[in-house]
């Protein structure tokens, strides 16, 4: 087994014993009348992501509370794979108007695009979002580093098409009335 097997297998045989879950944090960002709180970087398997289907979301589930402003958002990223490492880093930030999440994936330097036991999967990230006011904008932006501390400005994962980073996704959230 060479070098490069032993990683994927065992880069596979990791996100098998996570079950989805890199890590769990609950850091809260407030920006104005805005409270966010960062409750989970997790990740689900590719395995019925098709070639055309839109993998990078932000979807927004309107609680029991969203006529208090109350808001659950996962954020979805890019397909990844096996030279990719499950722990995604996430940051909050304000911005004019809104949230900014910023979402780092590091790539091994040494990824050439090969497919072979290449286990696909897509970063997802949960927020709770407390809106003290009727709107708000979310952003997620999906950076990537490689372990050579480089930020390339496009990558593809096999058999997927080229992706150019960073990815913006914008979205507004409103409160219920």
């Amino acid at each position: 087994m060479t070098v490069k097997q032993a990683m994927s297998a065992a880069f596979a045989i990791s996100l098998g014993v996570l079950a989805g879950r890199a890590s769990a944090q609950e850091p809260t960002t407030r920006c104005g009348g805005v409270e966010v709180r960062l409750i989970d970087v997790s990740y689900d398997f590719a395995r019925n992501a098709g070639l055309d289907k839109k993998t990078k979301t932000i979807e927004s589930t309107a609680v029991a509370a969203a006529a208090q402003g109350n808001i659950t958002v996962v954020a979805r990223g890019p397909v990844l794979g096996s030279m990719d490492s499950p722990k995604v880093s996430a940051e909050l930030t304000c911005t004019g108007d809104g949230v900014a999440l910023t979402s780092t994936i590091t790539r091994s330097a040494n990824y050439q695009g090969d497919v072979r036991q290449n286990e696909l999967w897509l970063p997802r990230i949960t927020i709770a979002v407390a809106l003290g006011q009727s709107h708000v904008v979310l952003q997620t932006v999906w950076k990537m580093r490689l372990t050579n501390g480089q930020d390339p400005d496009h990558a593809r994962t096999p058999p997927f098409a080229e992706e150019k980073y960073p990815i913006t996704i914008r979205k507004t959230l409103r409160a219920l009335k």
